[in-house]
């Protein structure tokens, strides 16, 4: 897309997107009706003025846009695909919710929106992930309202609060969140006293990630339902990540000492790698949980949020189902 479109004002790029049959003629004609009421959302790139009813949202995101408008009651007409992180166009957990939304094609990366694509859907509101849409913010926003919003792979409902501000939905938004937590706490006292734990997810080139409670959702609710997460940051041996997590080679594999190891590991076949390359190391069979059989495995996807609060719930499920199924042992 030349740079000149991507600098023109609303009115030049709606005329270059009819010019190529784009986008259909309309009338400028302003005794055609009064202008949609608007609400003004303020968010990472800029301010916007947001219909209060969009009924023509696109989901220019793969971090989770998609699975929090469908659980705050709106469809979007398209939205980018998962495909490349997944094999699938979008997530399981949200796949019969989505059988209508339209898969957007992309010009270039699996973040960078086609936006000549966007423009034929004649949207009345986009939303995407700002580190995805900031470099055609203004282009997106000469085809429709365009709203950025932020993402934190430790908490969900950052994103959806967001995205629920936008849409005016926030009294949703709550509940989506109220309700979750309260199955959190009640699938996790299934558990009973939940002790040490490790949890860990293999990133490939002998490369492993041991989290924090500030780092991973998984961790934060075990640690939350009264789990002590090990190693903590001033004994783990290794290149630290903030707070958040430390990452560890495989010669120092054997400080994950956890009574129950949470395995996250992601779709695909660079995470089944992954999770090869930690199961392979000389010193997983050594590990206390491991020669226990107590190592549970989870999406690291759903964990991330990255599958919205159905995702969530699929991963509180597995994560339960599979240690209480451990017994006693």
């Amino acid at each position: 897309m030349p740079s000149t479109v991507l600098a023109a004002t609303r009115r030049d790029f709606l005329a270059i997107l009819a010019a190529a049959a784009l986008l259909p003629a309309c009338s400028t004609d302003s005794g055609s009706g009064p202008a949609p009421a608007t609400r003004t959302v303020q968010h990472p790139l800029g301010t916007t003025e947001v219909p209060v009813a969009p009924t023509r949202v696109v989901a220019l995101d793969r971090r989770a846009a998609l699975p929090h408008l469908l659980a705050l009651g709106v469809t979007p007409i398209a939205a980018l695909t998962y495909e490349s992180i997944i094999g699938t166009p979008f997530p399981p957990v949200i796949a019969e919710q989505a059988r209508d939304v339209a898969v957007l094609p992309v010009a270039g990366s699996a973040d960078d929106p086609n936006l000549e694509a966007v423009a034929a859907l004649q949207p009345d509101l986009v939303i995407g992930w700002t580190g995805g849409i900031e470099e055609k913010y203004a282009a997106l926003s000469a085809i429709a309202p365009t709203v950025a919003v932020d993402v934190d792979f430790t908490d969900a409902s950052v994103s959806l609060r967001a995205i629920a501000a936008a849409l005016g939905r926030e009294a949703e938004a709550d509940a989506v969140i109220s309700a979750f937590d309260e199955r959190r706490a009640a699938r996790l006292r299934e558990i009973g006293e939940i002790g040490n734990v490790s949890v860990v997810l293999g990133i490939g080139n002998q490369q492993f990630r041991v989290y924090q409670p500030t780092g991973s959702s998984v961790a934060r609710w075990l640690a939350e339902a009264g789990g002590r997460i090990v190693p903590d940051l001033a004994s783990a041996i290794g290149e630290p990540y903030g707070d958040e997590l430390v990452l560890i080679s495989p010669e120092n594999l054997g400080q994950v000492t956890g009574d129950t190891i949470v395995v996250m590991h992601n779709t695909g076949a660079a995470g089944e790698a992954a999770l090869a390359e930690l199961e392979g190391s000389p010193l997983w069979p050594t590990l206390p949980a491991v020669r226990a059989g107590r190592v549970v495995k989870v999406n690291s996807q759903e964990s991330v949020g990255s599958y919205g609060f159905q995702g969530y719930d699929s991963v509180l499920d597995t994560l339960v189902d599979q240690w209480t199924a451990l017994g006693a042992r």
